[in-house]
């Protein structure tokens, strides 16, 4: 399959290497208005000058291809759908969505109108520990979850001057969707609502706040909470992935650095404390979200992560910026 891959910055690039690397996609032509991702694209990545185009209304005209990998700002994310979709091309989108919830919505119906598959790039969902729980609360493990507990201390975003650092509730927005979305994933529930304070840290590097805590309410009465510093300058046991805690009536799920252990500790029934294995994901062959695009376009089928699915993570995302302004509980019905 032929792709347009659209941007050539720092990310572009690693999305250039994981379309080199896939088996069964080739690179038609790339997007990328500024000279200096140009140079390092054809220096580093042995791209031909002649494929790549200062804007992707050139690279449609020019060639032909089957789907656009956008990984541009979010705040293109709606015009290079539109162009996209109007041309009946597929699309793959660097997650978020948008940094709009009503482009969100305009970019979902607008591909469901095209009739083609579009898929946001929430990786952190095919890892081992997300795979596996979700697994184990499906077959009732530990029986219905009541709470969900996440914790994520990063030393986040600590390039000075870029988007992440200068822009409002970034952590919350472009590091948070990755564990909304996995939440509902796991869980396998929609959430209903958010209720959210952020603050700064007195030491911290962002304009924007990057300490949050935020309570979601799930269907079915699950809660879950999310509590995160994008500034610490100590130890970080999990990475990225954070810290995971699932109540159930009999018994706990955790994450633990980069291990899933379940655990039973009521005094009336025998001790549980094991360490689970991991399901084997194909982790370390070709990229799982490339790896489930092309799948999903083969099959004529949509893929995981589609960009209908995702609006739903992204409700969270911006009912909680919400109610951190507004100070109240924020309905996501009512966004």
């Amino acid at each position: 399959m032929k792709a347009i891959l659209v941007g050539l910055g720092g990310r572009g690039r690693y999305w250039l290497d994981q379309c080199l690397q896939q088996e069964g996609v080739d690179i038609a032509a790339c997007v990328e208005p500024y000279a200096e991702n140009r140079q390092r694209a054809i220096e580093d990545q042995g791209i031909d000058a002649d494929q790549i185009y200062d804007d992707l209304s050139q690279a449609l005209d020019a060639v032909q291809a089957d789907f656009v990998l956008d990984i541009t700002p979010p705040v293109v994310h709606e015009e290079i759908a539109m162009q996209t979709f109007a041309a009946g091309l597929h699309l793959l989108g660097e997650k978020p969505l948008s940094d709009d919830y009503r482009a969100a919505q305009r970019i979902v119906a607008a591909g469901q109108e095209a009739g083609v598959r579009h898929m946001i790039t929430q990786n952190y969902r095919f890892a081992g520990l997300p795979r596996t729980t979700r697994r184990l609360l499906a077959a009732d493990l530990i029986g219905q979850v009541g709470q969900l507990d996440v914790s994520l201390y990063v030393n986040w975003a600590d390039l000075p001057g870029s988007h992440y650092v200068t822009e409002p509730y970034m952590f919350l927005t472009d590091m948070g969707i990755h564990h909304f979305d996995m939440m509902r994933y796991t869980l396998g529930k929609d959430p209903i609502s958010a209720h959210a304070l952020t603050w700064n840290l007195p030491w911290g590097w962002h304009q924007g706040d990057a300490a949050q805590l935020i309570l979601f309410r799930f269907e079915d009465g699950v809660m879950a909470t999310h509590r995160g510093v994008g500034c610490t300058v100590g130890h970080v046991p999990a990475g990225h992935n954070g810290e995971w805690r699932y109540e159930g009536p009999r018994g706990t799920l955790t994450w633990e650095g980069f291990d899933l252990f379940h655990s039973h500790q009521h005094k009336a029934d025998l001790k549980v404390r094991r360490q689970v294995e991991l399901d084997d994901t194909g982790e370390g062959d070709q990229n799982p979200v490339l790896r489930e695009f092309v799948a999903a376009l083969s099959e004529d089928r949509e893929p995981e992560c589609s960009a209908a699915d995702n609006i739903k993570s992204m409700g969270m995302v911006f009912a909680a910026v919400q109610s951190a302004k507004q100070g109240r509980e924020i309905q996501i019905a009512d966004l």
